[in-house]
């Protein structure tokens, strides 16, 4: 005879499990089911399968999102990258004078002075630390003061001559003059016959003997001068009568290439005469210092600090 099949508990269990899960399931299947888990086996075997059946239905846990690290820019970085801007802008303002002039057709250095002909005839004297642009292929012979200044002895040829000085023009009638870049104006000085000053619809006519003085908005009244004292420097003579002390002092660093910061901005209008040596700037330098009761130091070979 065959043998009789054992009951599986798991197998019923899952049959019971599916058949409470229906909607007709009423008390007496309820019953049923309570008199199957009499059994400790079955009761084993339904427990099981329900814990199983609340681990598939239970949410997965929500992992955290990898925060977000913010990159921080390290002060030390920042500190640096500003360091390098500051020095980078002090080279370009220390340097950029020097490599301005190295662009022009003719320039001198600092404590530098020369004489050069044009093929016109024309002669121009350049200062210490001067710069030109001279353009003599048109009928009007075009001429660019960039820097310092010049003693120009004008041939004429039936040619006009004009000179550049930023946004002025100068057009020269005359066959010597001088013009001259300072730190906050322009200078004109008339040796011999006249010259004229345009600056937008502005123009004043200067005669020989005479001096103006002008600015990017605005030309100022002209003065008499003293001629020989206007050319001095080509001798190697820097002479002043009643001029801003801090005007002398910028023509006297600038023969060995500094620039002057004065700390007492009131002393810089005071009026200075007086006669100095201009191929011994540093000489004439304390000499002034000393009878304006300045002290004057030296920093790192391109300022002059005066307090």
């Amino acid at each position: 005879m065959p043998a009789l099949q054992q009951p599986d508990p798991e197998q019923e269990a899952l049959d019971w499990f599916s058949r409470l899960r229906q909607p007709g399931c009423d008390e007496a299947l309820r019953q049923a089911f309570a008199n199957w888990c009499q059994d400790p086996l079955n009761a084993r075997a339904y427990a099981q399968l329900e814990a199983y059946w609340q681990k598939l239905q239970a949410p997965e846990p929500v992992r955290p999102r990898p925060r977000e690290t913010r990159l921080r820019r390290s002060r030390v970085g920042l500190w640096l990258g500003l360091l390098f801007l500051l020095v980078l802008a002090v080279l370009a303002f220390l340097y950029w004078p020097m490599l301005q002039r190295l662009s022009c057709e003719l320039h001198t250095d600092s404590g530098e002075r020369r004489s050069v002909r044009l093929a016109d005839g024309s002669t121009l004297h350049l200062d210490s630390a001067s710069a030109m642009n001279v353009d003599l292929r048109s009928r009007t012979r075009l001429l660019h003061l960039v820097q310092g200044q010049v003693y120009l002895e004008v041939m004429l040829d039936g040619r006009a001559m004009e000179v550049q000085v930023d946004d002025a023009r100068i057009q020269v009638f005359g066959t010597r003059l001088q013009l001259a870049r300072y730190s906050d104006h322009d200078e004109l000085v008339v040796l011999a016959g006249k010259a004229a000053v345009l600056l937008g619809g502005d123009q004043r006519m200067v005669n020989a003997g005479e001096r103006v003085t002008f600015t990017s908005t605005r030309i100022n009244s002209t003065e008499k001068t003293d001629a020989k004292a206007a050319d001095a420097w080509r001798r190697g003579r820097l002479q002043v009568k009643e001029r801003p002390l801090v005007e002398v002092l910028e023509r006297l660093a600038g023969y060995q290439g500094q620039r002057v910061w004065l700390m007492d901005e009131q002393a810089g209008y005071r009026r200075v005469s007086g006669d100095f040596d201009l191929d011994h700037p540093a000489q004439s330098l304390q000499q002034l210092a000393s009878e304006h009761h300045l002290s004057l130091h030296g920093v790192l070979g391109h300022w002059l600090i005066a307090r």
